[in-house]
């Protein structure tokens, strides 16, 4: 770490996306990867202020900070601001790799699994949670997240979700002729006119 690097070229390197978090001489990738994971997931971001109030204003509602539910979600938006957040508060050189991350967190142990049994009371307070998000679930339509996934269903010509599918074929008979005459141009005469000059 560099302490006297300008906050220009930080907010450069932390728009390259394709680098990952660069380990110390020494410590394995793999290894340092899952530290830094491990130091991720159990980061408090429920009781960063800071990180609530940024959040928020991504998912667009500035004024009121995000929910509890809001920020523990693992949707791509919420993932790459916590990423990103957290590269910034622990002054990594580059960014924590979001896509590692994910596939980080889908091939760990659920952590349910690995705390023992669960308590009815606690099975209760996620479904009810649960269902006072699920109309606001429902009415939003599920478009990717990303502007590169976008990208990556037009160019390979998959439907993209959320959008609807307008045919472009032209209802045949369904036409019905005009009831007006057509209008004239200008420089056009009824039949029968005479242009005196």
């Amino acid at each position: 770490m560099n302490p006297t690097r300008t906050p220009a070229v930080w907010e450069a390197s932390i728009q390259s996306s394709g680098k990952e978090a660069v380990p110390p001489p020494g410590v394995e990738q793999e290894k340092w990867d899952t530290e830094l994971f491990e130091r991720l997931s159990s980061y408090p971001f429920e009781d960063d202020h800071e990180f609530a109030h940024g959040l928020s204003i991504i998912l667009g509602h500035p004024e009121i900070p995000a929910s509890r539910a809001e920020i523990d979600r693992n949707d791509d938006v919420t993932l790459q601001a916590k990423c990103f957040y957290f590269s910034r508060k622990e002054k990594l050189p580059t960014p924590v790799n979001v896509g590692n991350y994910q596939l980080w967190l889908q091939a760990r142990p659920v952590a349910a699994e690995a705390a023992g049994p669960v308590n009815q009371q606690q099975l209760n307070n996620v479904v009810s949670e649960d269902h006072a998000n699920a109309p606001l679930k429902q009415a939003e339509p599920a478009y990717p997240s990303s502007f590169a996934h976008i990208v990556e269903l037009i160019t390979t010509g998959q439907p993209i979700p959320g959008i609807q599918q307008i045919p472009d074929t032209i209802l045949a008979g369904q036409d019905t002729p005009s009831a007006r005459s057509r209008r004239r141009k200008p420089w056009e005469l009824e039949s029968g006119e005479h242009v005196s000059r």
